[in-house]
């Protein structure tokens, strides 16, 4: 995986087929990445996303499935790894550009609803990395 290949994201949408909802955003996290030597941290963080937006798909049909004995766990678990993430990305960024920091500060990190739909994003883009990755790991 070769996170400075300029056309890196491209190939991910290419693979995925889908198109990052936040694409120069996750391009300055992978400047802060590269920049800062935290390959292994974006890796984590990718994985958490992963995680993330499984456990917001199980949710959004979890009253359908029997199964679910407990939504109100699935809900604290989504909770917990949100926040999780988001210090994880906030370990990226604080290593990049002051005015990235305040970028990401004020478009995801201050709480709104409008920031929880953008991380929300972001997220699902960081998905679409991971499974990239586990494709060029296959």
């Amino acid at each position: 995986m070769n996170l400075t290949d300029k056309n890196f994201l491209i190939k991910v949408e290419e693979y995925t087929s889908n198109q990052l909802q936040r694409k120069d955003d996750i391009q300055k996290i992978i400047d802060a990445v590269s920049a800062n030597g935290k390959e292994e941290q974006f890796g984590i963080l990718t994985f958490t996303a992963k995680y993330i937006c499984g456990l917001m798909r199980v949710l959004k049909v979890a009253p359908g499935i029997p199964e679910v004995n407990s939504i109100n766990q699935i809900k604290s678990d989504l909770n917990e790894n949100i926040k999780k993430g988001i210090e994880q990305l906030k370990e990226i960024i604080y290593l990049g550009e002051a005015n990235d920091q305040d970028y990401f500060n004020e478009t995801y990190f201050t709480l709104s609803s409008q920031n929880f739909s953008n991380v929300t994003q972001l997220f699902s883009d960081l998905e679409s990395i991971k499974k990239y990755i586990n494709h060029l790991k296959r």
